[in-house]
């Protein structure tokens, strides 16, 4: 019978161990499933063939909505592009703009000119696109021509008029009564010499330009503001002809505020004095396309300010001798006025004034400095006289496209009421592109439109290959690439450096392979530290031998630009007899923890009551604690590993300390997919490696992870070897097995957790706390049944 019961015993074990061998295999992941690697055959030869480069290629969703944001004109359909930093969206968005972005308008020039009439109302006049520069230059022209007129005239008058005309400056002060009349008739001399002259090269002037009502007003008013102002010019200067400057007065000048090129027609017909230019016609070029990187009030706005120069010769209050000085500067809505203007939204966040005032103009349809309270007084010496600036509104029609992430975008709608109604339309980049033969292809066509833009090497088909690769490791998918611009480019560059230094005219792949050598290198500082205080024992992190209740839980260590995976020894401390089932969560207590962190605990917890209440009270109270960590943790990715440590604890049972875990959990026990895993393979095989790889250590992760997966090759080297294993599961059960070596939850024919099993171990302890608080002589009703004890004799309920 003894006999008979030993074989029983024997093939009972020999069966829990293929039991457990069978799991192993089962969530052994094979080296082939490590990575995801390129056909070549189906890349170009070189970048400098690639294909031409869609320019939707994996943006298709912004590209729908910006295609509706520029077919509608009316108010408030402005966009918000949201996507992460790093995407590119500014450089995709102008390149979509320059092949298809139509103008919001006809475009045309906006100037501001000197109001004669009211002098601190500056008159806003819209003249046809590319004539603003030109009629600057002809009235410039005309002033100097005039000077010039008016100094020979002077030469000419009969020379018993000089010593008339040298006391001419003082026409106005009239020392003596008796020379007035003289002195305003040789004044009146000059004035008609300058009218004279002035007539035909106005008539000439309006000729060339479409005179609408304010260019036309305006034009009259010059005129005869120029006939007076010559004049005293040039008699301020009579004594000292060679002091003139033919410099244009202040109030002359015209203030630029949209200016457009024109069109190979338009300038032909610029020289034609029969020619007129339409304020409203369309300039055949395309729309402007600006971008304010520093969204100030000023910036978006520009500037308004204006002072009273005076004459030495007369008041400040005379009308003549009055010159009000303005400097009227343009901003970035009126140098995009009729087309598109490119903000990044986390700057207009940091700037309130802007951002209230952006919304004002863009209700308003219309630029007015009021809106911006960009009004200034300068007073820069005594000699200026300040005034208060009051431009006339320049009519807007723009369309604003905002750059920021999705949260930036739901802060903007959760607390401006204003948002949506004026940015209809929310355009969402993508970061990330299905990895397939044709998007490889459009991936290389991306390449080459990076090399043309920074004039570097081309890329042969090896090199693509192993940055195709570098992108899904990006993106933590085999079966993904990466969309993110800012790490492409870097890659790209660095690597055509190498293939400068070796003095090769096409990157290769191992070019490649260097540039991500030195990234990891430099980015590599703090990681080699913590290596070390492992290997010298700071750190205690064992990766050899079992333990009860402790495991290596995979962390991603974030700081700065360096991330990098490393194990955190995760402990677990049971406390018998003591609680009902409470679970301590140090981190939390003490404000470490996050509430996603928290949140997986309670999972936990909730799975462990659930599992267990039913057989015997949780007479326990347990806590749980990252040793030696003393930053900030958040996230789930430990719940399984938690959960692991603590039943380890219970059970009294120990679990390898050669392997690291990773995995969320649900409150059913299913092991759910976790971000990072590359990185926490890495870091945990570096860990191992720098203390000596024994064959049996590896990584516990999510079943659903193992598509995410895009090792380095030197760990997939290692596998291939058998040095270092790799483990996808799908249940908590899963992961015990492996890491316990034992069956975890199996039962017996009668639906009882057997004693060799993990959870049967639990249960027998459970039991056993509930006798030393209870012993079973003082219970009224025993709360232990046969069927809710596990089976003792597993040889003989089989």
């Amino acid at each position: 019978m003894k006999i008979d019961s030993s074989n029983k015993k024997a093939k009972n074990k020999l069966r829990n161990q293929q039991a457990v061998t069978a799991v192993i295999n089962a969530c052994k992941v094979s080296p082939e499933q490590l990575k995801k690697y390129t056909d070549r055959s189906s890349l170009p030869k070189t970048t400098e063939s690639a294909p031409k480069l869609n320019l939707s290629f994996g943006q298709d969703r912004a590209v729908h909505a910006l295609q509706t944001a520029c077919a509608i004109k009316a108010t408030g359909y402005h966009v918000f592009a949201a996507g992460e930093h790093g995407l590119g969206k500014r450089t995709f968005i102008q390149h979509y703009l320059h092949q298809h972005g139509e103008p919001q308008t006809d475009l045309v020039d906006w100037i501001y000119v000197y109001n004669f009439r009211q002098p601190s109302q500056p008159i806003a006049i819209v003249l046809a696109s590319g004539n603003a520069s030109d009629l600057a230059n002809r009235i410039q022209v005309i002033w100097q021509q005039l000077l010039e007129h008016l100094s020979h005239a002077r030469h000419e008058l009969h020379e018993a008029h000089s010593a008339v005309l040298a006391g001419l400056t003082s026409v106005l002060k009239a020392a003596h009564a008796d020379d007035k009349d003289h002195y305003q008739q040789q004044y009146k001399q000059l004035m008609q010499i300058a009218e004279n002259y002035l007539q035909p090269l106005f008539e000439k002037l309006k000729q060339n330009f479409e005179v609408n009502p304010e260019l036309a007003d305006y034009l009259v008013l010059l005129q005869q503001d120029m006939i007076v102002e010559s004049v005293h010019t040039l008699l301020a200067h009579s004594g000292q002809p060679e002091t003139m400057t033919h410099s244009l007065p202040n109030k002359y000048q015209l203030h630029i505020m949209t200016a457009h090129q024109q069109s190979s027609a338009s300038l032909k017909s610029a020289d034609s004095s029969s020619q007129r230019h339409s304020p409203k016609s369309i300039s055949s070029q395309g729309a402007p396309i600006v971008f304010e990187p520093n969204p100030s009030v000023e910036n978006l706005f520009g500037r308004a300010d204006a002072h009273y120069l005076t004459h030495t010769s007369g008041a400040p209050n005379s009308s003549v001798n009055a010159n009000i000085a303005l400097n009227i500067q343009p901003g970035a809505l009126h140098r995009a006025n009729g087309g598109y203007l490119l903000i990044e939204a986390h700057q207009l966040n940091d700037c309130p004034d802007a951002w209230r005032a952006l919304k004002l103009a863009l209700r308003a349809n219309q630029i007015d400095f009021s809106h911006a309270q960009q009004n200034r007084m300068l007073q820069p010496g005594t000699s200026l006289y300040p005034v208060s600036l009051s431009p006339s509104p320049i009519p807007l029609s723009v369309k604003v496209i905002l750059l920021g992430d999705p949260d930036l975008y739901d802060q903007f709608a959760d607390h401006d009421v204003d948002f949506t109604s004026l940015f209809k339309i929310r355009a969402d980049f993508h970061q990330e592109v299905t990895r397939s033969s044709e998007n490889e292809r459009q991936m290389s066509a991306k390449f080459a439109d990076i090399i043309n833009k920074y004039q570097i090497h081309h890329f042969d088909r090896d090199a693509q290959a192993v940055v195709l690769e570098f992108l899904s490791r990006q993106s933590e998918d085999q079966n993904k690439l990466s969309l993110h611009a800012d790490s492409l480019i870097q890659l790209m560059l660095e690597a055509s450096r190498h293939a400068d230094l070796a003095q090769k005219n096409l990157v290769s792949a191992q070019h490649v392979k260097q540039a991500l050598s030195d990234i990891s290198y430099r980015s590599g500082y703090l990681k080699e530290l913590y290596l070390q205080e492992i290997t010298d024992g700071q750190q205690l992190i064992n990766t050899t031998g079992t333990a009860v209740g402790q495991i290596n839980a995979l962390t991603i260590i974030d700081y700065a630009n360096s991330e990098f995976g490393m194990p955190a020894l995760l402990t677990a401390v049971v406390q018998n007899s003591v609680g009902s089932g409470d679970i301590l969560d140090i981190e939390r207590d003490v404000e470490l923890g996050g509430s996603l962190h928290a949140k997986g605990m309670l999972i936990m917890n909730s799975y462990l009551r659930a599992l267990f209440s039913p057989y015997y009270p949780l007479n326990f109270t347990a806590s749980l604690a990252f040793e030696q960590s003393y930053a900030h943790i958040d996230g789930d990715s430990a719940t399984l590993a938690e959960a692991c440590a603590l039943l380890s604890a219970l059970a009294d049972a120990p679990i390898s300390q050669e392997l690291g875990i990773t995995g969320s959990m649900n409150q059913l026990g299913r092991v759910q997919a976790v971000g990072g895993v590359n990185t926490k393979v890495a870091g945990f095989f570096d860990a191992c490696s720098h203390q000596g790889l024994t064959g049996n250590q590896g990584v516990i992760l999510p079943y659903a992870n193992i598509s995410q997966l895009m090792l380095r090759d030197d760990i997939i080297a290692a596998v291939k070897a058998g040095q270092f294993h790799i483990y996808g599961v799908k249940t908590l059960s899963d992961a015990l097995t492996i890491l316990a070596n034992t069956q975890v939850d199996s039962k017996n024919k009668k639906g009882r957790y057997r004693s060799s099993s993990l959870f049967g171990k639990i249960i027998k302890n459970l039991q056993k706390w509930e006798e030393q608080l209870n012993p079973p002589e003082e219970l009224e009703e025993p709360v232990s049944t046969k069927e809710n004890t596990p089976d003792t004799d597993d040889a003989t309920n089989n």
